[in-house]
């Protein structure tokens, strides 16, 4: 017995996989993030010597909020590494946006977060920010993302 291959069907799931691939693969994909691949290689070598920063997540959209409002999110992280994480620096690119954050060291395998308080006062419409964290951590700067689209 000969199975008939449905050609037309076989050739959409493969139309649907590669667009998707080519939508995942360019999102957030230009010039100025070319250095944050760099800080995903991470190898076994460097879990044994150095500390891993992973975070829950790298990005936060607090969604729409209304102009003068302060608003605040938490990023989880986490030491995978061998050896104690110091955060050396967490810089934001705007005024607005204000990263508080521990100086101790964390132990390997513990937990923590990072606070990001935004203020919305003089500001409207779509907003992206961009907090580096810098660390002594194998993948040493890592880039985190707000969003918020502020409503006069």
């Amino acid at each position: 017995m000969v199975k008939m291959i449905d050609v037309r069907g076989l050739l959409s799931h493969i139309l649907w996989i590669v667009a998707i691939f080519l939508v995942l693969s360019c999102t957030g994909q230009n010039d100025r993030h070319r250095g944050e691949v760099k800080d995903l290689n991470i190898t076994a070598e460097d879990t044994e010597i150095q500390p891993v920063i992973t975070f829950d997540r790298l990005s936060h959209d607090f969604g729409s909020i209304i102009e003068g409002e302060q608003v605040v999110c938490y990023f989880g992280y986490k030491n995978n590494g061998a050896t104690e994480l110091i955060l050396t620096s967490v810089e934001a690119t705007c005024g607005c946006t204000t990263p508080d954050w521990s100086s101790e060291p964390l132990e390997s395998g513990k937990k923590t977060s990072l606070k990001i308080i935004f203020d919305a006062t003089n500001r409207s419409g779509s907003q992206r920010k961009v907090v580096t964290v810098i660390s002594n951590a194998s993948n040493s700067t890592v880039k985190l993302t707000i969003l918020a689209n502020i409503e006069t």
